[in-house]
């Protein structure tokens, strides 16, 4: 089968590689493109250094450290990390490809390579033998690298694919972190008797054959078949294609049956040993050099063990490959890289890493490079095992927006350089899915009708993903002053959380702070005002766009503009339920702006929204806190009566906010202003607020002066009333004064004959804080 097949048949929750070379643009365009199209999720790409440094070269992969990660493996022994492994995981389903080929466009199909597809129903020795492998990529005194816990998980979950599955030993998998690939072939060829004939598929070989040679010895063999690939080779620096220099030991042969009919270049690496007692096959990474057969680089590959086989494979006279001058090189020969290679992470405005390859202790020089700037970081300090800290502001929002990000250091002419993974887009992507790039498209703010539609859907389908918040303080003008526009602030992010179901790490069972900062991400891009669709003129997709592609495209968002209103309106019958009890308020109402502001429906439609979503704010603290602040000075605003201040003014009362300590920004609210408020300053309205008086606070005045503890004064609207004759009355009789019957809370039913008030009284005693029952005047001092 096709191994691309594979990537794309199952909606993956993790896959992992592990490669020497490596192309991103083809990683990017080909194998993350069939995993997402696949639903699959959560890649991860574990790399020599030189792989690292030709994906550092790749202006266009741009989704590296946000859509999947890449961490560098380094030697310790002057060796490469050649290893070829893709594990595959769902829930309840593992696979394993293990082969000759890199990450990359040839590597994927322009070579001739193998790879082995196994499964833990046939191959569960070799899962566990891969276990193992990836623990000891965690724990090797012989790699350096900061995916030792992604390493152990990987590990985990390969053994536990095995669990159930019978143990045949007939397909195993050999890595050089337990031992020389040579040495172990060696024991199961000596269990089969001993080897008979090798023959030898590479398209590398030590110039002088002291693998080869150190081989033989080792299988007590006098010669060997070498296939000379008809097409020739894929050459690399410092490789050879033939033993030049090694003597007449060694025969060309062609595997006709197997490779030699295949017009591509060779890069698959195979060896056969027919034994006394059967056969052995090894097919993997590993050439055959001494490098590749007896350790310093770190191999895997997949032995079949076939007992008593007598299938062989066939061959006949072959032609060795000519030599070139490039073949005067060995491996030795090759001068070492220039460029350092580094590890790591950013969480908020943070970057943590490790330098790895080579080893960079002390002070240096930080930069870090987008793909539209370059921002210098100033001086860092790295510890004695190469890691670091730093803080780089703002970096984490520039990122959504223009893709992979670059960290270099600096120091007496010598760079090193690596990705930096950005871990809140990395953990979305974990724990989402599918919907993973449409949140962050709202991140970046290049989110289309489309997205929205699709966000609300997955909001309205488990409400409990909606981002909660925490009651933490924020939200005044000055935390955002010197905040570039639609950037989230750090107050916005300490007060944000996540919906109940979601708040659990999946596999840790602990709270993720790093889940908790992508979803506090979300909540406050819902807070950002963009405006309209489509408003900032002709686009350069217009230049190439035809009228009937344009009517096209304005139907689609339009069919999905009405998606986004049916959707959040029975989200929000959700999100305002009782058994929420004012939880969602704050959010549902950034959700009513931002659709307002993108969408502009109807203004009775936002006024509706407004009418159940502000009654329920229970407080004014988040990062909503001014855009609540000015939607609740614009709402009762707008209703124009001349009793709307002192609504306003109860409305905060009862939320133990005095007026006075409010200050409003109506630039939140542009959408909720210009389908709302048209002449409407939020500002005069909020000092006639301060200097309005509620009925609660005008009675109050009323019992104190009757009581003589307070002035005749403050209760103008009072005088108003029908009953102000009576309660003027009491102001100095005190035997009327005693008729007064003064509640605490409103109550519909008269405390002196307990029947039910008439509708008009009790919304008297509800608004107004004045009725009449029994002969007797009823105050409700809370109103």
């Amino acid at each position: 089968m096709n191994p691309l097949d594979l990537i794309s048949a199952a909606p993956w929750k993790r896959a992992a590689f592990t490669t020497y070379a490596l192309s991103l643009s083809f990683f990017e365009a080909v194998l993350l493109d069939a995993l997402l199209r696949g639903g699959g999720r959560n890649a991860l790409i574990l790399a020599d250094p030189e792989g690292i440094r030709a994906g550092l070269s790749e202006e266009g992969a741009r989704r590296v450290g946000r859509d999947y990660e890449i961490e560098p493996i380094a030697c310790t022994n002057h060796g490469v990390f050649h290893a070829k492994i893709g594990a595959l995981f769902t829930d309840d389903e593992a696979h394993l490809l293990v082969g000759s080929g890199n990450l990359t466009f040839a590597g994927w199909g322009g070579n001739l390579e193998l790879a082995e597809h196994l499964h833990p129903s046939f191959a569960a020795d070799a899962f566990e033998e891969a276990a193992g492998f990836f623990e000891q990529i965690a724990g090797s005194d012989q790699l350096v690298t900061s995916a030792g816990k992604a390493c152990e998980s990987i590990a985990e979950s390969l053994r536990r694919a095995t669990q159930g599955q019978a143990r045949p030993g007939n397909i195993r998998l050999l890595h050089s972190l337990d031992g020389g690939i040579a040495e172990q072939l060696a024991l199961y060829a000596d269990d089969l008797g001993g080897v008979t004939r090798l023959t030898a598929i590479s398209p590398y070989y030590d110039l002088r054959a002291e693998g080869l040679e150190a081989l033989a010895t080792l299988l007590d063999v006098d010669k060997a078949d070498l296939h000379a690939h008809p097409a020739g080779t894929v050459r690399g620096q410092g490789s050879n294609a033939w033993p030049f220099e090694g003597g007449p030991r060694w025969k060309a042969v062609n595997v006709a049956e197997a490779f030699g009919h295949d017009d591509r270049p060779l890069h698959a690496k195979s060896i056969e040993l027919v034994c006394r007692k059967g056969r052995l096959v090894l097919s993997g990474s590993a050439n055959v050099t001494d490098a590749g057969l007896f350790g310093r680089n770190i191999e895997a590959g997949v032995l079949r063990i076939q007992r008593d086989g007598k299938s062989y494979w066939v061959t006949k006279k072959g032609t060795a490959p000519v030599r070139h001058a490039t073949d005067e090189l060995d491996e030795t020969d090759v001068v070492s890289p220039t460029l350092g290679i580094l590890s790591a992470s950013l969480e908020g405005e943070t970057i943590k890493g490790r330098t790895l390859a080579p080893r960079l202790t002390g002070e240096a020089m930080a930069f870090l490079r987008t793909p539209r700037s370059t921002h210098t970081l100033g001086s860092v300090r790295i510890s004695e095992d190469g890691s670091f800290q730093l803080t780089a502001p703002g970096i984490e929002f520039e990122s959504w927006e223009s893709g992979r990000l670059i960290l270099g250091f600096e120091r007496g002419g010598k760079q090193w350089e690596g990705f930096v993974s950005i871990s809140a887009a990395l953990e979305l992507i974990r724990r989402t899915g599918s919907i993973a790039p449409r949140l962050m498209a709202m991140l970046a703010g290049t989110e289309t009708p489309t997205d929205v539609a699709a966000i609300l859907a997955w909001f309205r389908e488990d409400p409990s993903r909606l981002p909660a918040s925490l009651t933490i303080g924020g939200g005044g003008e000055s935390e955002r002053s010197g905040v570039a526009e639609g950037l989230v602030t750090l107050a916005d992010l300490r007060a944000a959380g996540l919906g109940a179901s979601m708040e659990r790490d999946a596999e840790a069972g602990e709270t993720s702070s790093v889940w908790r900062h992508a979803m506090a991400l979300i909540r406050a891009s819902f807070t950002q005002a963009r405006g309209p669709w489509g408003g900032g003129g002709e686009t350069d997709d217009d230049d190439v766009e035809d009228e009937k592609d344009r009517e096209k495209r304005a139907r689609s968002e339009e069919a999905a503009n009405h998606r986004s209103l049916q959707l959040f309106d029975e989200l929000l019958t959700t999100m305002l339920a009782p058994e929420a009890e004012g939880r969602n308020a704050l959010m549902a109402l950034s959700l009513s702006h931002f659709l307002a502001d993108r969408i502009r429906p109807a203004p009775q439609k936002v006024q509706l929204w407004l009418d159940k979503v502000l009654p329920q704010i229970a407080s004014f603290d988040g990062p909503e806190s001014d855009l609540a602040i000015a939607s609740v000075l614009l709402h009762h605003a707008a209703d124009r009566r001349a009793v709307g201040a002192i609504r306003a003014r109860r409305y905060f009362l009862r939320r133990g906010v005095d007026p006075v300590s409010l200050s409003v920004v109506p630039t939140v609210i542009p959408a909720f202003a210009a389908l709302l408020g048209s002449g409407i300053a939020p500002e005069s309205f909020l000092l006639e607020v301060i200097g309005a008086r509620t009925m609660g606070e005008q009675l109050d005045a009323y019992l104190k002066a009757a009581a003589d503890r307070g002035p005749s004064t403050g209760f103008d609207s009072l005088t108003a009333s029908q009953h102000w004759p009576t309660l003027e009355r009491a102001l100095t009789d005190r035997a009327a004064f005693a008729k007064l019957m003064v509640l605490d809370r409103f109550q519909a039913a008269c405390p002196r004959c307990h029947m039910r008030l008439p509708l008009a009284s009790a919304e008297d005693l509800r608004v107004r804080g004045v009725t009449s029952c029994c002969g007797r005047i009823l105050i409700n001092r809370d109103c």
